[in-house]
């Protein structure tokens, strides 16, 4: 009887000492409560561009599976895309207060403020290709941390780099050649004004949202723009002329988040968001290159009138702005003390590097 109470109190004992031992382990691989953490996701633009569809359709619900997976805890997204909370000119503002806890936008709005992050923007007729102008921007970013610093200042960090299709013109009237804008009112985003204005034309600042109507009254002529914009837009409608002129592919459109709202997350969860960005942004590449691929090919089996800008004459209008890159970098080194020309050295070093062949290259000191 003796030994069989020693043996149960062993066996209790033991039992007691592995509940103990296991217990701190239970304890780490579970939050001690399952949270609800709520973001308010924003563009001024809508879902049918795409680098809002692609947040909307990769990004949301990888995060929310992988934190629930990963975690325990729920994240739930409140979507506001196409201007219902913050125009495209004020995304960059409203992730800074907080009104917006992620912010996707164009740093063409903010010339001044993200002045050096438009580098891309100052180097025209770079490469067509996406994923060229992307992996490209990605290198110039990872090396001038400068470029990430300046959306510091606004209290916010990039989560992915998204890029543009190669800019192209829609146009009222066929547009062949550099000479032909001369005069002409051509709608630009900002920093991409002086691509025509280096050509005689009069520059206009047209947002996306008022792109088909200032088309349609005659407020332009022509707009610099991407391929698959002109067809969601429907500028077709109202300017029937489509002008390759192949101004280059623009990585300059980036998905912030606000670091105080990114502060107080568990350390697990800042780091799927942090993932899920990084694969968004590998996937923009490709996606901008599909989207741009097929949008052109629509084009021509609908019979759309396209006039290509011929090798001779892209390289004509190129030698035009030939100067201009050197002039803006210089301003924005003079105000603000930026590594402009550095940066966009390293771009085109870059681009030159995956095989690119700039039709002229621009002077730089």
């Amino acid at each position: 009887m003796e030994q069989m109470r020693n043996v149960k109190e062993k066996s209790g004992l033991a039992g007691k000492l592995g509940m103990l031992l296991a217990a701190p382990l239970l304890a780490f691989a579970l939050p001690a409560q399952a949270e609800k953490f709520t973001f308010k996701i924003a563009s001024g633009h809508s879902p049918s561009w795409h680098f809002v569809q692609l947040p909307q359709t990769f990004f949301i619900p990888e995060v929310k599976k992988r934190v629930k997976e990963k975690t325990g805890h729920d994240i739930e997204f409140i979507e506001s895309f196409s201007g219902a909370s913050v125009k495209p000119t004020e995304v960059l503002e409203a992730v800074e207060s907080g009104v917006v806890d992620i912010g996707i936008f164009c740093t063409c709005f903010e010339a001044q403020k993200m002045a050096l992050n438009n580098f891309p923007m100052y180097l025209p007729f770079g490469p067509s290709n996406p994923e060229v102008s992307l992996k490209a921007t990605r290198k110039v970013y990872d090396t001038y941390p400068e470029l990430n610093k300046q959306f510091e200042k606004y209290g916010q960090r990039v989560l992915a780099l998204m890029p543009f299709e190669s800019y192209n013109m829609v146009a009222r009237s066929p547009i062949a050649k550099a000479a032909d804008v001369k005069g002409r009112k051509v709608g630009a985003a900002g920093p991409n004004a002086f691509w025509a204005e280096r050509a005689g034309a009069l520059p206009v600042a047209v947002a996306g949202p008022d792109m088909y109507t200032s088309l349609q009254t005659g407020l332009i002529d022509s707009m610099i723009i991407f391929p698959s914009v002109m067809d969601t837009l429907k500028l077709f409608d109202v300017a029937p002329n489509f002008v390759d002129v192949s101004f280059g592919a623009m990585t300059v459109t980036p998905i912030t988040i606000n670091n105080r709202r990114f502060a107080r997350l568990p350390k697990e969860v800042q780091n799927i968001i942090v993932e899920v960005g990084r694969e968004m942004e590998a996937k923009g590449g490709v996606v901008t290159r599909e989207i741009s691929e097929k949008t052109l090919a629509a084009f021509k089996s609908r019979g759309i009138k396209i006039t290509t800008v011929s090798e001779p004459d892209r390289q004509a209008w190129a030698e035009l702005l030939i100067n201009a890159p050197r002039e803006i970098a210089r301003k924005y080194e003079a105000e603000n003390n930026l590594p402009m020309q550095k940066v966009m050295k390293a771009y085109i070093a870059e681009t030159e590097a995956a095989g690119y062949k700039w039709p002229v290259k621009a002077k730089l000191d």
